[in-house]
């Protein structure tokens, strides 16, 4: 039996969270490990998995166990006790404690130690290019190796279950819609749902007026959030008749994938879930968080290389890049969402094309263990 101790600081709200939860069940569930989840913020994890907040405080093979990061530099979390896991990750550049260092050290002076960075999903170069590579730590020697999740073999791969094939099934659609339109007030027989989950930094008010604009009809189930409020507004001040709003409660996440699935379509925030959305096969649109010297669109231009290519026709490809040029850099083409619609038919087959790339693709749980393994047994 595997101990494994994963490091959290909560950065981009539910998105670290939800990465690491979804990473540390896997480890647990699929190959039975005893996983210790330290994270800063416990508050926001329960909120998108409840099961967390009755998870055991400390090690329990096949479970995952749920400890709060302290600030104490002695004692990082309840139950340390100055020993250091068999594999340990620090996840998100949140560095370890330095006593958690130094128990590593000590470790692996006797025995080895698999000691792992993660850093976020990403399709630019520097994924392939420092995927695997080891660091020795300034002080103690240790290595510490660099994983980088991406969409190619030369990555690690990409953060899903080994059933989730089986469970995002397309023969499922129909029974999901059904069953989770009418818990949110929803209706299942309307010709077009989009999920809307965004920040607020893009331009909600200016997408109500594109939505206004077009007459066909629009189900917008739309999640808790700044953003979801203001589209609300926006919507009902532009008087989008052929718009229904529909206020979709917070789910947990693993029924999240029962929402997409429901959905014709998506547009997301954060890595979890425009992965998902993906992996869900349906016509998405990503919004990335806003940040200094536009680095999130050269994220975005490195993922639009890889995506379009699952795409046939120019004018979808084209219509897809507007509207991610709209969301995500305010971009001036007004009536980018119409373009969209128009091309939908060529965007769904595209998001089928590129999901079946990606279940192609390494299991992230599968290659840190695999890995592992290799370092536990040198």
């Amino acid at each position: 039996m595997r101990t494994c101790d994963m490091f959290c600081r909560v950065i981009d709200n539910y998105g670290d969270a939800g990465v690491s939860w979804r990473l540390a069940q896997a480890f647990a569930a699929e190959y039975g490990w005893a996983v210790r989840l330290i994270i800063d913020d416990a508050a926001v994890l329960t909120a998108i998995a409840p099961a967390a907040s009755n998870a055991p405080a400390d090690f329990v093979p096949g479970r995952v166990a749920v400890v709060r990061w302290l600030e104490d530099p002695d004692r990082p979390f309840a139950g340390f006790k100055g020993l250091a896991a068999d594999v340990v990750l620090e996840l998100f550049s949140c560095r370890l404690p330095d006593v958690y260092e130094e128990a590593i050290a000590r470790r692996t002076a006797a025995s080895p130690c698999a000691v792992f960075a993660l850093d976020y999903l990403t399709a630019e170069a520097y994924a392939e290019e420092g995927n695997g590579l080891p660091s020795p730590h300034p002080r103690f020697g240790y290595d510490k190796t660099f994983l980088f999740p991406g969409f190619s073999n030369k990555t690690c791969g990409i953060n899903r279950e080994r059933d989730l094939a089986q469970r995002l099934n397309d023969s499922r659609k129909d029974e999901v819609r059904r069953r989770l339109f009418a818990q949110f007030g929803a209706d299942p027989a309307h010709p077009f749902t989009l999920y809307y989950f965004s920040y607020p930094e893009m331009p909600v008010e200016r997408f109500a007026q594109m939505l206004a604009a077009d007459n066909r009809p629009l189900q917008i189930l739309a999640a808790p959030g700044k953003a979801s409020e203001r589209l609300k507004r926006a919507l009902a001040a532009e008087k989008a008749d052929c718009v229904a709003f529909v206020e979709a409660p917070m789910v947990p996440q693993d029924e999240f994938d029962d929402v997409l699935l429901a959905c014709d379509a998506a547009l997301v925030r954060g890595e979890d879930s425009v992965l998902r959305a993906q992996l869900a096969g349906i016509p998405m649109i990503w919004t990335l968080y806003p940040q200094s010297e536009d680095t999130h669109l050269v994220k975005l231009a490195a993922f639009a290389r890889l995506y379009v290519q699952a795409i046939d026709d120019a004018a979808s490809r084209s219509a897809w890049l507007a509207m991610e040029d709209f969301v995500n850099n305010a971009g001036a083409c007004s009536d980018a969402w119409t373009r969209w619609r128009n091309a939908f038919i060529g965007l769904q087959k595209g998001a089928r094309v590129w999901r079946e790339r990606l279940f192609q693709l390494p299991a992230l749980a599968d290659s840190i263990a695999q890995l592992a393994e290799k370092k536990l047994k040198s």
